[in-house]
């Protein structure tokens, strides 16, 4: 079977289904057989009884050729055709590339095998790229310089939650200059954002792929995602409330027009262009699972009231273990139904990287948004305190020693960055892949990915 390197086409499918010919017009196109008429079918919903042919689909559409000679399903052909009565008919075909097995299962199968049958998957797969070419026009309209930072790193963050990935680095660049040392993926481009905020550099953002080890297998959650990260020097969280409040509308008007309002997910109906809520942590807590800001702030009362609402509680318990709880079996859901929410004002604890509020400094200036009970967003007025930022990254290496987690050594290079003055500034981060889901009505993050884990 040879593989020929060239080819004769003169159109693509959409061509020759909305165009006219004359019929002495050559017209060769090219592309793969997704299914055969042996007698008998309908298309459109019309029977073709009596009729023999095959469906040929390129990336611009499919079109049924007659034929009496019926290729295999899957073959890749170029065909030259003429115009019929009411359609096509091959005058001959050549064979480009055989197919060895055309089983496709939009279940079990790989994407890349799904998109040649599912029409809906495929558009998906474009509307994505089509949303993040929106993002790009968004910041650029805005003024933003878009960056490229390391994704393999010689230090990762130090979130104690968060699981790396871990390589090996190894080289030999003379006799005497051997390098093997411990490299990882990051699990956010932050790092290396702020240094350029120390550099000079004032509207800065990133669309980018970030790494995250040892995620529950969720609708929510790939091991490698897209992520937006987004930096505004002499800035606080409240212009970044303001920019993804600003984002989301762009990204929605883009999408739908000015006259579609409402997005609909899982059941769930969101006015996309109203102002959004904006609640402090404290309230939303009150509001969703009645425990009161007396409460709240008292971890002996807290860790009560949380015991006798029936969660697995003991005294090993932290604060954060009981805020999460609550939170994410009584709170979260409920967030950003109606219209989109900001979250804001989060305990200290949880906000490593954050300044912490002017009025109270148990609780930090982060915030997080919420559409359709997802979050879609993480942002901070950014700790620019290179001695306070250094003493909240040993607290968090501690926690992940507890927690039983990979250890490796504060980044000297960030704190010495930030000795050499980083501005006040504000920082996002977002999921990208959980706004496509959104956007597209998809619940399941596999579905808008080109290359979920489940198909490496």
């Amino acid at each position: 079977m040879s593989f020929p390197d060239r080819i004769n086409r003169t159109h693509f499918i959409s061509e020759i289904l909305f165009q006219n010919f004359e019929s002495e017009q050559k017209i060769v196109i090219c592309g793969r057989v997704i299914g055969i008429i042996d007698g008998e079918g309908f298309v459109n919903g019309k029977s073709i009884e009596d009729k023999k042919g095959y469906f040929l689909q390129d990336d611009s559409g499919r079109v049924l050729i007659e034929s009496e000679d019926l290729p295999k399903v899957g073959v890749i052909l170029e065909v030259k055709i003429g115009k019929i009565v009411g359609g096509f008919n091959e005058t001959s075909r050549k064979v480009l590339v055989d197919c060895e097995d055309f089983y496709i299962s939009l279940k079990e199968s790989a994407n890349y095998q799904k998109i040649i049958i599912d029409q809906n998957l495929k558009d998906n797969l474009i509307k994505r790229t089509k949303i993040i070419e929106i993002i790009r026009k968004f910041f650029k309209e805005e003024g933003f310089i878009e960056t490229d930072t390391p994704s393999l790193v010689k230090l990762p963050g130090m979130e104690p939650y968060l699981d790396v990935f871990k390589t090996k680095f190894e080289a030999n660049f003379a006799a005497d200059m051997k390098v093997s040392e411990d490299m990882y993926l990051i699990t956010s481009p932050e790092y290396a954002m702020k240094k350029l905020l120390v550099g000079g550099f004032e509207k800065i953002f990133q669309i980018t792929k970030s790494f995250r080890n040892k995620e529950t297998f969720s609708d929510r959650h790939n091991p490698e995602f897209t992520i937006l990260e987004w930096y505004r020097a002499f800035a606080s969280y409240f212009e970044m409330m303001s920019d993804i409040e600003n984002l989301i509308k762009y990204l929605w008007k883009e999408l739908n027009g000015e006259e579609n309002k409402f997005l609909y997910w899982n059941e769930m109906k969101i006015d996309m262009t109203s102002p959004w809520e904006k609640t402090k942590v404290v309230d939303a807590f009150n509001k969703y699972a009645n425990i009161d800001e007396a409460t709240f702030n008292n971890i002996d009362r807290f860790r009560e009231v949380v015991k006798n609402k029936g969660y697995n509680v003991d005294e090993n318990c932290s604060f954060d273990d009981l805020f999460f709880m609550v939170f994410m079996n009584e709170i979260e859901g409920k967030l950003g139904v109606g219209v989109p929410t900001i979250i804001y004002d989060y305990p200290i604890s949880m906000a490593s990287l954050s300044k912490p509020c002017k009025d109270n400094p148990n609780f930090a200036e982060r915030f997080e948004a919420y559409i359709a009970g997802m979050e879609i967003c993480n942002a901070f007025t950014e700790l620019n305190d290179p001695v306070e930022q250094e003493k909240r990254l040993n607290i968090e290496r501690e926690e992940r020693k507890n927690l039983n987690k990979d250890l490796y050594d504060v980044d000297k290079t960030f704190i010495e960055a930030l000795k050499m003055g980083m501005p006040p500034s504000g920082g996002n981060a977002l999921g990208v892949d959980r706004i496509i889901m959104l956007m597209t009505g998809i619940s399941d993050i596999r579905d808008i990915l080109f290359f979920p884990y489940k198909d490496l």
